[in-house]
């Protein structure tokens, strides 16, 4: 009677031993994990391109940059006048769209690294300014 409750214990460990250490499991895994970051890289893809033109960091105004001047409105490096169209860039790992009509930021929206919305403070999320 103690070897059989013995051979019932020693059974029961292996039984859950073994479905752990099945190669089969680590390879489904690792395929589940290759499918989901192809679906983010998919996802990815839905975001605007980044433009040529891009925000003047503090430090460095140059070509193809907008700026904020004194007179409070973004102006366009390459024009004097107040710029009017739309900017997508990426900063501190969000990408960035931003809509500007004669100077003033009109529209905008952000994305984090994985393609996901960003909910803005001051911005609702089709990119309109909150009241």
């Amino acid at each position: 009677m103690k070897l059989h409750l013995h051979l019932l214990a020693c059974a029961a460990v292996l039984g859950l031993l073994l479905p752990g250490c099945s190669k089969k499991t680590d390879a489904e895994e690792i395929t589940d994990e290759l499918e989901a970051e192809g679906e983010a890289e998919e996802g990815f893809s839905n975001l605007p391109k980044i433009s040529k033109l891009q925000p003047a960091k503090a430090s460095r105004a140059g070509a193809n940059t907008i700026t904020r001047q004194a007179d409070g409105l973004w102006h366009s490096s390459a024009d004097s006048k107040p710029f009017s169209g739309t900017v997508v860039y990426e900063q501190d790992d969000l990408r960035w769209q931003e809509k500007f009509e004669k100077g003033v930021r009109v529209f905008v929206k952000a994305w984090d690294e994985d393609g996901g919305p960003v909910e803005l403070h001051a911005w609702n999320a089709d990119g309109s300014l909150r009241d």
